[in-house]
């Protein structure tokens, strides 16, 4: 006898995604360290970003979590229970891959139900499960077409919804929309957080975008060489990245590299050449210690003589990119400046060789450490 199912689509819609642990997991390849004691916690209902070039660690990662890659050390809770070792079938966890993994010679409604037929759902329970998924992706109607008959945003939204009904309480994300044009990326991004955000499903999405990390995630887990370099949510990572990495990797940043200072109650930065900027003080950072800073090109004002650090500077480059410009200007000897302003009439107004002056705020520039 076959009893009633608890894990329907309308009854689990509701439902909270599952806590998800990472302790110290670790994989080596030979003498490869793929991924080294990535740590993280992961709340219930939280949709968390791996964000990090090619070989940073954040795909094994994310296959250790799904089952696919077995971890040479380290432990992955569920709601407290240990899954590292557990075959993949048996770990309830949905997953969307970066080529989206459907069967050529099945419907887009056989695709969909292959996890359910997996699980041995019902007949009826399988139908009313398709249809509802299909509804939440916007493709009803689409049941009998193959793959093949659809664009690739309709496949990603096929393979989005075979991860989906079965309500799973962790999805993983494989850079699944790194095929799409730009603009239909852009709205698959917000369409796959409302989805997420609606079922309340515990995600970690892998990309090397930028951009759509910090589009869709509630908090970013930048990756280097297997390990985590930071982790925060997306204003923590721009506003106060803790290294030249980070700042580099996520937005745009001038770096600059000097002694620290301390006078009169404030703190400097004191270039090689002589270059005195005003920073914010740092208790982290002792007197005559080397250190970098890193200055977002948009915090920088073009043409106007404001904040505690003012200068002159000579535009050597200027690039219009619609809403904003982006200027390249030197300010002493060798040393170049990015500034990024929005395109508005006063700003159309300067010209390559003009000499302008250019200021900006203490706290617009973030002390990181130098590198030893």
């Amino acid at each position: 006898m076959v009893t009633a199912r608890t894990t329907t689509v309308e009854q689990s819609t509701a439902s909270l995604g599952a806590r998800l642990q990472l302790i110290e997991l670790t994989k080596v390849y030979g003498e490869v360290v793929a991924a080294d004691r990535v740590t993280l916690d992961i709340a219930p209902g939280e949709f968390i970003t791996l964000l990090g070039p090619s070989g940073s660690g954040k795909t094994t990662t994310l296959m250790m979590v799904a089952g696919f890659v077995i971890p040479t050390a380290g432990r992955i809770l569920v709601n407290g229970e240990d899954i590292a070792f557990r075959p993949p079938h048996k770990r309830n966890i949905g997953m969307v891959f970066q080529n989206y993994a459907l069967f050529p010679h099945m419907t887009v409604a056989e695709n969909i139900a292959f996890p359910l037929k997996m699980r041995k759902w019902r007949r009826d329970e399988i139908a009313r499960a398709v249809k509802e998924v299909l509804q939440l992706v916007r493709l009803p109607g689409f049941e009998e077409r193959y793959p093949r008959q659809l664009s690739g945003g309709q496949q990603q939204r096929v393979a989005l919804a075979r991860a989906l009904v079965f309500r799973p309480p962790v999805l993983l994300m494989d850079e699944p929309l790194g095929a799409l044009d730009k603009k239909l990326r852009e709205e698959m991004q917000l369409e796959i957080k409302h989805i997420q955000e609606s079922l309340n499903i515990t995600t970690i999405y892998v990309t090397h975008d930028q951009e759509e990390a910090l589009t869709m995630s509630d908090r970013i887990a930048v990756m280097r060489d297997g390990r985590i370099e930071q982790a925060g949510t997306p204003r923590e990572l721009y506003e106060r990245p803790v290294s030249e990495f980070v700042a580099n990797f996520i937005g745009e940043s001038n770096f600059i590299v000097g002694r620290f200072e301390r006078r009169d109650g404030r703190g400097y930065l004191v270039t090689d050449d002589g270059w005195q900027i005003a920073i914010q003080i740092s208790e982290d950072v002792s007197p005559g210690e080397r250190v970098t800073i890193a200055l977002r090109p948009e915090r920088i004002v073009l043409g106007e003589e404001r904040g505690d650090n003012r200068t002159l500077a000579t535009i050597e480059e200027i690039i219009y990119v619609g809403e904003a410009t982006k200027f390249r200007v030197r300010v002493t000897g060798d040393r170049v400046l990015s500034i990024k302003q929005p395109s508005r009439s006063e700003t159309m107004r300067f010209r390559r060789g003009d000499r302008v002056p250019i200021s900006w705020r203490a706290e617009d520039a973030v002390v990181l450490r130098a590198r030893k």
